[in-house]
């Protein structure tokens, strides 16, 4: 799904009101009789109402709201901060709400804030897409005193005080146990500063131009399970291992190991015809005791990895980071690889942190794909003053080399050398554990290897790590689930999206 900027929004609006035709207050009473269907199936049925609104249209949607639950038989009042100048359609809504025996109070200063007790939900109309600038004065005092009431919050469009293509990071804004939002996500969702903000997020539709979406880029997009499963192959039934690529990890070492086990497995449940694995010669038993899959190509060296294979032309794609260690011998490797490939590189964890270190980023092969977490983000590219800075330089940074960057998180992101940015939608706190970012390194390795694109094996890699993380979470809880339970989870979440 498309993540359209605020002024892109307003484009939407124009197009859909100027081409279907409609009058903008109708588009607007499209809007509330959606909020008004989710709020009455979300809040229990004698809850009363209290409705802040602000002086442009989301404070239309709100007064709107408020005389839709009013014809619905539920009460309602608006406490109303306005403006020397009101949208037109606030106005219009306005008046109705007043001519159905709505009560109107006008918020001046703190002396006007309602008495707000139990058995009240809160609706946060004051301000929408629309806001650019940090809330101030009585809007701020306004934002606190919802904050402090303890009372659910449903904010309509965004929370007040957040902005919706930039951070919110330090600024005064709701924060709202529910969000209900129209027609597409917005940025500011995926930040994780904005994590409290939002509540339970829902999009509503009210049926804005599919012309227009359809025709309209977007910077960000987000990864669906429709759009998955159409990237998914099946396999002709004459097939055999040679159909699908062979592969090479280069990870771990000594103490380490573990890290190379997670990877290999991944990459295995992940579909790759053949395996190699360059292992230290200690861990060589160990290895394919653990992990007889895997064929196993032993570096004399018995506790580090020191030198590439030979024949390394013979791959489909090279994994390479997980648990490697920064030894002198294992960086001349990394060097030596990024010198030589002509292969699909997957580069992760230390091999990311030596091209840091030894200021090697000009020297990673074009169609590289890295998959650092923030801190190894920061390291290659430089700190970041906030999350949404981080995604527009990830883009760039991808740009500028012609590499793809996933930037591992909660909603993590795929960057392209083409300046398109893809935010998954799957995977839950409980794969913030060592070994996570382990797997994926060896999914995507195991899916480059059967020749998908880059972008496919992208966005199928990260998209199908979150789900089996999903179901990993269902079986064993947040808490408790480990790396190795979202490996035993690639083969079911493979079979939901087949």
């Amino acid at each position: 799904m498309k993540v359209f900027s605020a002024s892109q929004i307003r484009e939407w609006d124009k197009y859909t009101i100027e081409h279907e035709p409609i009058f903008s207050i109708d588009l607007m009473e499209r809007a509330a009789l959606a909020c008004v269907k989710t709020i009455l199936r979300i809040t229990e049925t004698n809850s009363s109402f209290i409705i802040f609104a602000g002086p442009g249209n989301n404070g239309g949607d709100g007064f709107a709201i408020a005389r839709l639950l009013l014809e619905a038989g539920r009460e309602a009042r608006v406490f109303h901060l306005p403006s020397p100048t009101l949208s037109k359609d606030c106005m219009v809504n306005r008046y109705e709400f007043s001519a159905k025996g709505g009560k109107i109070i006008v918020i001046r200063n703190e002396s006007d804030f309602p008495f707000l007790e139990k058995g009240q939900v809160i609706i946060d109309a004051i301000f929408g897409t629309g806001q650019s600038r940090s809330l101030e004065g009585i809007h701020a005092n306004t934002t606190e005193h919802i904050n402090n009431s303890g009372l659910p919050v449903i904010s309509i469009d965004l929370p007040s005080g957040v902005f919706s293509d930039s951070s919110s990071a330090g600024q005064p804004h709701v924060n709202a146990n529910h969000t209900l939002s129209f027609q597409t996500p917005k940025r500011c969702f995926f930040l994780p500063e904005n994590a409290n903000a939002f509540g339970t997020i829902e999009i509503l539709d009210i049926g804005l131009s599919k012309e227009f979406y359809d025709g309209e880029n977007a910077l960000l997009n987000t990864l669906e399970t429709n759009q998955i499963k159409s990237i998914i192959r099946p396999r002709n039934p004459y097939a055999h291992k040679g159909n699908f690529g062979e592969a090479l990890l280069m990870a771990g070492n000594k103490g380490m190991m573990g890290a190379s086990l997670l990877a290999a497995s991944a990459c295995l449940r992940t579909g790759v015809g053949k395996l190699f694995c360059l292992v230290p010669s200690r861990a060589l038993d160990m290895y394919q005791l653990a992990l007889p899959e895997a064929i196993c190509i032993i570096d004399a060296n018995p506790d580090i990895l020191t030198r590439l294979p030979a024949k390394t032309e013979n791959f489909s794609v090279i994994g390479a980071g997980p648990g490697l260690g920064k030894e002198i011998e294992t960086r001349n490797m990394v060097r030596s690889l990024l010198r030589t490939s002509h292969h699909h590189l997957v580069l992760d964890a230390d091999a990311l942190n030596i091209i840091a270190e030894d200021h090697m980023i000009q020297s990673v092969p074009e169609n590289t794909v890295i998959t650092p977490h923030v801190g190894e983000f920061t390291r290659l590219f430089g700190p970041c003053e906030n999350d949404s800075e981080r995604i527009d330089l990830a883009i760039k940074k991808a740009i500028q080399h012609h590499i793809y960057i996933i930037l591992k998180g909660r909603h993590s992101l795929i960057a392209t050398p083409g300046g398109m940015g893809y935010i998954n939608s799957t995977g839950n706190p409980g794969m913030a554990k060592g070994g996570s970012g382990d797997v994926l390194t060896g999914m995507l390795t195991g899916l480059l290897a059967q020749q998908y694109s880059i972008t496919d094996a992208c966005k199928l890699g990260v998209f199908l790590h979150g789900k089996a993380g999903d179901l990993a979470r269902d079986k064993h809880s947040e808490h408790s689930m480990l790396a190795s339970d979202i490996i035993a989870e690639i083969g079911p979440a493979f079979l939901k999206l087949s």
